[in-house]
C-alpha cells in the first residue's frame, strides 16, 4: 500500500514542526532510553514526513541471558520411564551383555520394545530408524458356559454340554423359531376350522329358509284356496249399454252427412 501524504497529515498524532522540534532537542536520547514505543513511534512519524533519514539498522535484541532448551516430554516417555529404571536399561542394552535384552526379547517381545523405547529416552540407544514394529493382536478369550437340560433336550444334544455364548444363543434362537412355528399352525387351524364351520352352518342355514319359504308358499297358496270368494253382482245390461255408449260418444267426432 503506497504512502498518503494527505491520509498520513489527517491522522498523524504530531505536526512535521512539532517533528523538527523533537529530533533537533535534546530529549532524543532520553525518550529512547525512558520510552522505547514512543520513541519508535516518533522515529516512523519523522521519516514519514521527511524530518529524519530511515535507520539502517533494525531495533536491537534485547539482552536476554542464554537459557538451554528444557526438554520435554510426550505421556509414552514419562510412562515408559516410570516403568523402566535407566540403571536397568543401561544393563540391558548399555552393558554389551547382550543376553538379557535377548531373554526379554524372546519372553515378553512386547515388554522389550518398551525397554527399548526407554533406552532411546535414556539416550542409551539411538532413535530408531525404521518404526517400531506393531503389536501381534491379542489372542481372543473364548469361554464355555453350560447349558440348561430342557435347551439340551429340545436340541437334541446330550445333557451337560458346554458350547460358546454364539452356539448357546443359536440354541435359543431355534427355539424361538420353534415356538413361534408352532403357534402358527396352531392358529392356521384354528381359522381353517372356524371357515368349515362356517360354511356348514351357512348351508344348514340356507337349506332351512328354503324350506321355511316352501311352507309359507304352501301355507299361502292354502289360504287362497280356502277363502271364500265375494258374490259379485252383475251390472245391469241397460247400465252396461249406457256406459259404453258414453265412452263411444266421448271419443267419436261428429260429421256432416254429405260431407
Amino acid at each position: 500500500m503506497s504512502f498518503d501524504p494527505i491520509e498520513a497529515k489527517r491522522t498523524a498524532r504530531w505536526t512535521k514542526q512539532e517533528l523538527k522540534q523533537f529530533w533537533q532537542g535534546p530529549d532524543v536520547q532520553r525518550t529512547q532510553r525512558e520510552n522505547p514505543a514512543l520513541y519508535q513511534q516518533l522515529h516512523i512519524a519523522g521519516e514519514q514526513a521527511g524530518v529524519i533519514g530511515k535507520s539502517l539498522r533494525g531495533t536491537p535484541a534485547p539482552n536476554v541471558p542464554y537459557k538451554p532448551p528444557t526438554k520435554t516430554y510426550t505421556p509414552e516417555e514419562l510412562k515408559l520411564r516410570g516403568d523402566f529404571t535407566e540403571s536397568y536399561c543401561r544393563e540391558l542394552f548399555g552393558s554389551g551383555n547382550s543376553s538379557a535384552a535377548k531373554a526379554l526379547f524372546e519372553t515378553d517381545p512386547e515388554r522389550y520394545q518398551d525397554a527399548k523405547d526407554a533406552s532411546i529416552s535414556f539416550g542409551i540407544l539411538p532413535p530408531r530408524s525404521t518404526p517400531r514394529p506393531p503389536a501381534p493382536p491379542a489372542p481372543v478369550k473364548e469361554y464355555l458356559h453350560p447349558v440348561s437340560d430342557q435347551l439340551c433336550d429340545e436340541s437334541g444334544i446330550p445333557r451337560g454340554s458346554l458350547l460358546p455364548w454364539e452356539q448357546v444363543s443359536q440354541l435359543c434362537q431355534q427355539k424361538v423359531d420353534r415356538a413361534r412355528k408352532v403357534q402358527a399352525d396352531a392358529d392356521a387351524k384354528a381359522d381353517a376350522d372356524r371357515q368349515a364351520e362356517l360354511a356348514t352352518l351357512t348351508a344348514r342355514q340356507q337349506a332351512e329358509q328354503v324350506e321355511r319359504d316352501q311352507k309359507q308358499r304352501d301355507l299361502d297358496r292354502l289360504v287362497e284356496l280356502t277363502t271364500p270368494k265375494p258374490v259379485v253382482t252383475p251390472e245391469p245390461v241397460q247400465l252396461a249399454t249406457a256406459r259404453l255408449l258414453a265412452q263411444e260418444k266421448a271419443k267419436s267426432v261428429e260429421v256432416p252427412i254429405g260431407a
